[in-house]
């Protein structure tokens, strides 16, 4: 494969394969969260490969003293959401049958083409996931379990890792909570948290990939690096998980020419340290700088 095709064609092509992969474990009878962990880690694969053969920025290429930590966070951030999962979907499944039982009728069109119902769903879970988002960069509460989130001065695929169990929990639930009590199918779920998997690798991936007019759909990585700025102007933008389309309608999706000076997070000398990770919510003010002021 050419880089020229590659560049077009691996953003498209790594999504439609983890979406085929996940219908064909499910429907096999293969547990939900073994297909959903496969999957995202078989994708895995190609990107890496990639962002070797066609870096978008040499200077951003991961680093061993990254991948630990980042590692270590992936850990942290399945069992979180597995954990989450795992004691609220029984009282949200049993809301569902409540609300359904109340109207009269299904809320999810199950009969629908698995298509279509992946795309309601991306919508509908994107809607509460932007808000969440969004309010984490106006919150200083919520910023605290953000942060941490922002805080890798390079963009590559492991990077999509770091994140609070908090923070984990918090995206995860947004998304999926409204999709669980409107009683969308278990195939779904596990294609929504699947997509979202490997669109959160591919999103801030160190490759140079060729979005086009995608980039008025996904929240692909040419929008989300700009969301990584360390200039906070640029970073309160392109707030969308796999979607781009609820901050056109909001009026925060941002897509200037190039890439940010830099990523990270500005004015925090944040320890590079996974227990320090860990504590950032309750302690980030410490490692406040302040502002280098000119001569």
């Amino acid at each position: 494969m050419s880089r020229q095709v590659l560049r077009v064609s691996l953003f498209p092509l790594v999504l439609t394969a983890g979406m085929i992969a996940t219908l064909v474990g499910v429907r096999a009878g293969v547990s939900p969260t073994l297909v959903v962990m496969a999957t995202i880690f078989a994708s895995a694969v190609p990107i890496l490969i990639a962002q070797v053969v066609a870096p978008f920025e040499d200077a951003w290429q991961g680093r061993p003293g990254d991948f630990g930590i980042d590692l270590l966070h992936m850990g942290s951030t399945a069992l979180a959401t597995e954990g989450y999962r795992a004691l609220t979907v029984g009282l949200f499944t049993a809301a569902a049958l409540w609300l359904q039982g109340t109207v009269g009728a299904s809320l999810w069109p199950e009969n629908g083409p698995w298509v279509f119902q992946l795309g309601l769903a991306l919508l509908i879970g994107d809607f509460g996931a932007y808000w969440v988002h969004r309010g984490c960069h106006r919150s200083a509460l919520l910023w605290r379990v953000h942060a941490m989130h922002h805080s890798s001065e390079r963009l590559y695929v492991f990077a999509s890792a770091r994140n609070h169990p908090m923070n984990a929990i918090l995206a995860y639930g947004s998304q999926l909570l409204p999709l669980t009590l409107l009683g969308a199918p278990l195939e779904t779920i596990a294609l929504v948290s699947v997509f979202t998997g490997i669109h959160g690798m591919l999103q801030h991936a160190n490759i140079d990939l060729v979005h086009g007019p995608l980039n008025w759909v996904f929240s692909t990585a040419d929008l989300h690096r700009w969301h990584h700025s360390t200039d906070m102007a640029e970073s309160n933008t392109n707030f969308g998980s796999n979607l781009i389309v609820w901050d056109v309608v909001f009026g925060t999706r941002m897509l200037p020419v190039g890439r940010p000076a830099e990523v990270g997070l500005e004015g925090v000398a944040l320890p590079n340290n996974f227990l320090a990770h860990l504590a950032s919510p309750f302690v980030l003010p410490r490692w406040e700088q302040e502002p280098v002021k000119a001569k």
